[in-house]
């Protein structure tokens, strides 16, 4: 998610050429015939409005991310909550391991620029037309895919604890560990748990 305070960060970005913002303005132009207006054209950052939603296309010189971000206007008093391409994307049913964001030199951005902007008018035809609804679904999206970054963080913390008690033969420590994510447990894992049980019980 862009949030409004990477702002200045974006638009100083350390030097960057106006390249970026005309490629984005050339390839991202059929927004303009949909009602968008340009309403910031800077180094590393152009935005387009409609009197609905937000479109913003971003790269960071320094890391070379590129992405482009929807959201729908706030109302007076609101947050403006923006989500990525990948998140659009990934709502239209795109694999999980063709969304990853792109990382792009400055010499190499023409194609990539575009590609963003293809795939913009392919699978965000909802959002440019500012739909509250599935707008609520991108939120739903983004949080199940936070709910499950942080599952999977969990386990790579309790895969590692368990992996250092099963060494040391701390029974008790494991039947903790792998009981509270015993629904996502391999099946060596399981036969572990059952075998820590079992020494625990006799």
């Amino acid at each position: 998610m862009f949030q409004s305070g990477d702002e200045a960060s974006i638009s100083n970005g350390g030097g960057v050429s106006e390249r970026f913002a005309e490629l984005a303005k050339n390839a991202f132009f059929f927004l303009e015939s949909v009602r968008f207006r340009l309403a910031k054209s800077e180094p590393g950052w152009v935005s387009y409005e409609s009197h609905r939603a937000s479109v913003d296309v971003i790269w960071d010189a320094r890391s070379g991310e590129l992405d482009a971000y929807v959201g729908l206007l706030p109302r007076t008093g609101q947050s403006h909550e923006t989500y990525s391409l990948a998140d659009v994307r990934g709502v239209d049913g795109v694999p999980e391991s063709e969304l990853r964001t792109p990382q792009v030199a400055e010499d190499r951005l023409g194609p990539f620029v575009q590609k963003l902007a293809a795939d913009l008018r392919t699978h965000a035809q909802a959002a440019l037309g500012g739909d509250p609804t599935y707008f609520r679904r991108l939120e739903a999206f983004r949080a199940a895919k936070s709910r499950a970054y942080m599952r999977e963080m969990k386990l790579r913390q309790v895969r590692s604890e368990a992996d250092k008690a099963w060494r040391d033969r701390k029974f008790d420590r494991i039947v903790s560990l792998y009981t509270s994510v015993e629904g996502d447990l391999t099946e060596s894992e399981s036969r572990k748990l059952d075998y820590a049980r079992r020494h625990l019980s006799d």
